[in-house]
């Protein structure tokens, strides 16, 4: 699986979404926060995302155990409405790794990535590493994810 690898520092990036425990919860969370945005009118721009943070290692943690949130990006911060909370990404060092891959192979491209880190010398930053969504893979004509996963390094 052909992965492009960049270290570089990005911007802070914000997000509006909820939580939730467990992989077998996300595809409903980000369903909740689409259908939200589109009542608040978040999805007017053609170019819009979703993202994913992980509170949780997939190596520490079982699966229906993991705590993540579902998001769309933002230009800036949101108010709470009590339904959705914003959380803002710091800006920093990031190991960013593009992928256009199916839904099967995340949890090795994952491993993978955190196997560069760690060979590459960079430490991994006391912050959740997320996922940007470039598109539905539903929509895909091969069912594919256009995604960037992110790992915040010193």
């Amino acid at each position: 699986m052909q992965s492009h690898i960049e270290v570089t520092s990005i911007d802070e990036i914000h997000t509006v979404g909820t939580s939730c425990i467990g992989i077998q919860n996300l595809s409903s969370t980000l369903e909740n926060v689409l259908e939200w945005s589109r009542t608040k009118g978040l999805l007017c721009q053609p170019d819009f995302k979703m993202a994913t943070l992980y509170y949780d290692s997939f190596k520490i943690t079982a699966p229906d155990k993991i705590r993540m949130r579902g998001c769309l990006l933002v230009s800036e911060p949101l108010k709470s409405d009590g339904e959705m909370s914003t959380v803002t990404i710091n800006k920093g060092q990031h190991i960013i790794a593009h992928h256009e891959i199916p839904i099967d192979p995340f949890e090795r491209v994952w491993t993978a990535l955190f196997m560069y880190v760690n060979n590459t010398g960079y430490k991994m930053r006391n912050e959740p590493p997320f996922e940007i969504y470039h598109n539905n893979f539903n929509t895909h004509p091969e069912k594919k994810c256009l995604v960037d996963l992110y790992i915040p390094v010193e």
